[in-house]
This record gives C-alpha cells, sequence and structure tokens, in this order.
C-alpha cells in the first residue's frame, strides 16, 4: 500500500514542478514582453517628441545667458545674443559658455559661447551656437556692434549665419540676417529695451526644407526696473513668426554679495524657472531649471570670465 501512495506523492510532486516552472517562465516572458513593448513605445514617443521639435519652426539656438533664462527668458533686456545695443552698457568685457539641455535629451541640448568686447569706440560680440547632434545639427555664426548715442539711447546691429545641415532627413539650409536693438534709460533705475531678430534675412541655400526654420523672425519689448541695489523686477512681451503674443516677468534677489537667487514665469506655454548665480573674483557660475508642463525639465549651466 505503501508504494502506490509514495507513487502518487511522487507524481503530484512532479506535476506542481512542473505547473510552477511554466508559471515562472510566463511570468518573466510577460515581464521581458512588458519591458520591450515600454521600450518600443519610449523610442516611439521619443522619435515623434524629436520629430515635432525637429520640425518646428524653431530658433533653436538663439537661447539667452544661462543667467536670462532664469528670469524668465525675457533676451532683449538682458542678452546681447537679443539685443546688440546692451553691449553699449556694458561695464566690463566677457568670455562666456552656456550649456542648456532640453528636457533631459542630449541630442536637443543647445551648447553656445560668445565674447563682448567693450572698448569706448565700438563695443562689439561674437557668438556661436551649436544644437542637435550628429545626424540633425544646426549651427550660428554672428557678429554684432553696439554704440551708446547719449546718456539715455544706445543702439546696435548684429549679423549671423545660420546652417542646418542633417543626415536624419536629408536636407540642408543656410541662412543670412540681421538683428537690429535699442536701449533707452528713462531714469536711473528703469531701462527700456526692444529688439528684431532674423529680420530682414535672406536665404543663401535650401535643400528640401524651409530656411526660416533656423531663422525664425521675432520682436520683443522689455524693461528692466532696479526697485533696490539687491533687488531687480523685469519683464517683456514678445512675438515671433511661430506663436502669438507672449509675456514674462523675472525678478532677481541677491541676499548677500556675489550671489543671486532668479524666478521667473514665461506664458505660451506656462514655464516657471529658478536660478542661482556665484560670482568669485572675475569668474561667475549659474545653474537654472525650466519646468515644461508636459515635456519635463529642462536644466542649463553657464560660466563667465570677465576681464
Amino acid at each position: 500500500m505503501d508504494s502506490p501512495k509514495k507513487y502518487f506523492q511522487l507524481r503530484f510532486l512532479l506535476f506542481f514542478g512542473y505547473i510552477r516552472a511554466i508559471i515562472e517562465n510566463l511570468h518573466v516572458y510577460l515581464y521581458r514582453l512588458k519591458k520591450n513593448i515600454m521600450n518600443k513605445r519610449l523610442i516611439i514617443v521619443f522619435s515623434f517628441c524629436m520629430i515635432g521639435f525637429l520640425l518646428q519652426a524653431k530658433d533653436n539656438l538663439r537661447i539667452p545667458d544661462i543667467r536670462t533664462l532664469g528670469l524668465g527668458g525675457i533676451g532683449t533686456a538682458h542678452s546681447a545674443l537679443f539685443n546688440p545695443a546692451l553691449l553699449a552698457l556694458r561695464t566690463e568685457s566677457e568670455v562666456r559658455v552656456d550649456y542648456y539641455n532640453r528636457y533631459s535629451l542630449k541630442e536637443l541640448a543647445t551648447v553656445s559661447g560668445g565674447l563682448c568686447y567693450r572698448n569706448d569706440i565700438l563695443p562689439l560680440g561674437l557668438h556661436v551656437a551649436s544644437f542637435g547632434y550628429d545626424a540633425y545639427r544646426e549651427s550660428m555664426f554672428r557678429f554684432s556692434v553696439g554704440k551708446q548715442l547719449n546718456t539715455v539711447l544706445a543702439l546696435g546691429i548684429g549679423i549671423q549665419y545660420a546652417l542646418l545641415q542633417s543626415e536624419l532627413f536629408e536636407t540642408s539650409a543656410s541662412r543670412l540676417s540681421t538683428d537690429i536693438g535699442a536701449s533707452l534709460r528713462v531714469v536711473d533705475n528703469l531701462l527700456i529695451t526692444a529688439s528684431v531678430i532674423n529680420l530682414p534675412s535672406i536665404t543663401i541655400n535650401s535643400e528640401g526644407i524651409d530656411s526660416e526654420r533656423i531663422a525664425s523672425w521675432a520682436a520683443e519689448v522689455g524693461a528692466n526696473w532696479q526697485v533696490l541695489n539687491n533687488l531687480l523686477i523685469t519683464g517683456g512681451v514678445m512675438r515671433n513668426g511661430e506663436t502669438s503674443f507672449g509675456a514674462a516677468i523675472g525678478m532677481e534677489y541677491q541676499p548677500f554679495k556675489d550671489f543671486h537667487l532668479r524666478a521667473g514665469l514665461r506664458s505660451a506655454p506656462f514655464r516657471p524657472s529658478l536660478g542661482i548665480g556665484y560670482r568669485l573674483s572675475k569668474f561667475s557660475a549659474e545653474v537654472v531649471m525650466i519646468y515644461h508642463p508636459i515635456l519635463g525639465i529642462s536644466t542649463g549651466l553657464g560660466v563667465a570670465y570677465t576681464f
């Protein structure tokens, strides 16, 4: 009697082990399948984001410096890359490098470098920028000058060459455009600025793509109000070829010497920003974080040397 019982128990254990192995293998298979599906979805979503982003008529090269991004990105009020008249208001010459990483995707990063050289005759600026990766690259080379006409008014003009080279879409394009900027010192603590960028512009070469997407026109009006010695309020409105009117506001607070806290808000779409800056002797460093309600967080780092 014991032998049939043991045989039955052995058969039951073997059957149970077999079923358990099937369940475990099925669990592993479903886990891998789910992971592959998620990876494929991520690839599909990433591809659509990349294609949609790259096909926009958007100036990916023209970003303000990291300090300006922390103040809401009001380029005409703070960046000589948007307003060449600001070259004439500088009290020091500067060399800087900025890295801006959109939505934590290195393929959508912009690297830019520039020189703002102050002199009594004609202050000038040189800028270079690069956006994208090996299969899709946008580049820009820019020269600008500014001049203080009197105690309240300054004017500036810039010329830039933009180049697009794409293995991804098998296209290329190049464009030459100009910027015009002005600044008006209303009172000692209030500065009004205005600029028009990439207008007029001419197409040098265009193969299979609209060259305006690498040199989209834009107009901005901004203001800086130095409320206190350690508190700056800034704001502006803008209009470009791809969106209707937008607005931005920002503030910079200096709690103690050489350390700055920044915050900003920008519309179309709504994007808050936070930034920190620190200066040590002639060197300075800035960081920024910008939140997009759909695409997530973008970050930036900038370093500069003044002389």
